[in-house]
């Protein structure tokens, strides 16, 4: 095995193979190659499954399911909470290879396993807290149980900017409900999911109760719609697969939690703190290199401040350390890989040639010879931006801080919501009356007002729109993988006495 970065998947009990029934499983499945995106250099080579391994892992879901529907709610959180622990003691180690296949910078991969244990630790903790209610009855001598319950097999598919916090996402609340699941990872960052199979097992999961499956998408869409056992379907992707996966499924109308895209704007007031505020837009838009569904999209500034705030951005943009995640003090890595880099190559030279200025541009991987073969795009600030032009309409995935002049803050709001999107949103001013106010009025399911990064394990997050349904984290997040289920019964009573 050709490796980067030698130690990311030696200190694993990892094996390139498929983890089913709580075990590896190598077969003579079509095998793809994993890269480092800084360098190019092959991690290793791992299967992936087709239909018939889906079927299987189905098969032994829902035989785990059975077994762990029964185990009592607090048992259930116990083992998640073990988990959360060990993600938390192996912080480093899932660091390090979380960055050797993904790209991002080793502190932002560390923040990730942190993000993700929090997740496990969160419905560890609400598993014990999900209950129903007695309902009163109009007939006298009864009354109706109201209660959640397990709603069975779960097809998980996540994406590969946040492979193992997106997955904790969704593993951590099914497994809290008292569902099982069978996880379909990104095939370019599959590595961080599949060592987490052992880790599952020490912690007292039954063999079953995850399966981890790098797949092609086409291949788990159809297995995980196909098979009527499987009843949530949660993905976090593009509108596109969402509205596919979607038809599909429609056929057995399991439940669907969909997290997809956004296109979200980033209001700074008239009377916003620019320092401050240009301090936390770089944080937001180059975490994971700007390949985040939530990160400042468009950029909306008055146009009597948009120099100003440009030349503040560009002050703080100029000396980032751009390139290899794993090297120390780097802010920002590379792309997922080349053809994403000239995605957003395309987005910013049709943006110029159509009048936007480039302000700043950082190269600072250029000088660097090993770097020769990753996917990196120069981090880069345009202003003059338009609603107009593509970078504007879609999302920009890449570090590119596109600003978009405005005259009044009603129209700035106006032209934020100009969007089939609903995902996130940001307000920086310091009147909170006013920041409120625009807050309010913007149509997206979460909104950071004078906070980059509001997602926590607390609180539900999802879009609205063309950007999703349903919810991850909070406690709605566990209701998500319930179904409601009403017994009317007899009240209990004492025996009457005779006469």
């Amino acid at each position: 095995m050709a490796d980067a970065n030698p130690d990311a998947l030696s200190k694993f009990n990892f094996r390139p193979a498929l983890w089913l029934d709580g075990r590896w499983l190598e077969d003579d499945a079509e095998r793809l190659a994993i890269h480092n995106p800084a360098t190019g250099a092959t991690l290793t080579t791992i299967p992936l499954a087709g239909p018939s391994h889906f079927h299987q892992a189905i098969d032994g879901a829902q035989r785990a399911f059975e077994v762990w529907r029964e185990e009592p709610a607090a048992a259930r959180g116990d083992v998640l909470k073990k988990i959360a622990a060990t993600l938390t003691a192996r912080r480093s180690e899932l660091a390090a290879l979380l960055t050797s296949e993904q790209g991002k910078v080793l502190s932002q991969a560390m923040g990730e396993v942190d993000y993700a244990a929090s997740f496990f630790l969160w419905f560890g903790e609400e598993a014990r807290r999900l209950s129903g209610r007695i309902q009163p009855h109009p007939v006298r001598s009864r009354e109706y149980h109201v209660r959640p319950v397990p709603a069975g097999v779960a097809g998980l598919v996540t994406p590969w900017n946040f492979p193992l916090a997106q997955g904790a996402k969704k593993l951590a609340a099914a497994l809290a409900a008292g569902c099982t699941a069978v996880w379909k990872p990104s095939e370019f960052t599959p590595l961080v999911a599949l060592v987490l199979g052992p880790i599952f097992k020490e912690a007292g999961l039954p063999d079953g109760a995850v399966q981890i499956l790098p797949a092609r998408g086409p291949v788990a869409g159809t297995a995980l719609t196909d098979d009527a056992r499987v009843r949530v379907l949660s993905l976090t992707g593009s509108t596109q697969t969402g509205q596919t996966l979607m038809r599909a499924a429609a056929r057995h109308l399991p439940r669907l939690s969909f997290e997809l895209g956004g296109n979200a704007p980033f209001i700074v007031l008239p009377d916003a703190d620019l320092d401050a505020t240009a301090a936390d837009l770089v944080k937001l838009k180059l975490l994971c290199s700007g390949q985040v569904c939530v990160t400042a999209n468009r950029i909306f500034v008055p146009a009597s401040l948009e120099a100003a705030f440009a030349e503040k951005l560009a002050a703080l943009w100029r000396p980032l350390r751009v390139g290899n995640g794993l090297a120390p003090g780097m802010d920002v890595g590379p792309l997922i890989h080349a053809k994403a880099c000239e995605r957003v190559r395309a987005l910013v030279d049709q943006a110029v040639s159509a009048g936007a200025v480039q302000v700043a541009e950082n190269r600072g991987y250029a000088s660097d010879s090993a770097l020769a073969k990753g996917s990196f795009f120069p981090p880069t600030i345009l202003r003059g931006v338009r609603d107009e032009m593509t970078l504007a309409q879609e999302e920009i995935f890449g570090p590119v801080a596109a600003l978009l002049p405005y005259s009044d803050v009603p129209s700035a709001v106006r032209r934020a919501n100009a969007t089939p999107f609903g995902l996130a949103a940001y307000v920086y001013g310091t009147d909170l009356t006013q920041a409120n106010a625009v807050a309010n009025a913007l149509d997206a399911g979460i909104i950071g007002v004078n906070e980059w990064r509001p997602l926590r394990a607390e609180i539900p997050f999802g879009g609205i729109k063309a950007s999703g349904l349903g919810h991850e984290g909070g406690e709605e997040g566990l209701r998500e993988f319930c179904e409601l289920k009403v017994i009317g019964t007899a009240t209990p009573a004492l025996p009457v006495p005779p006469a």
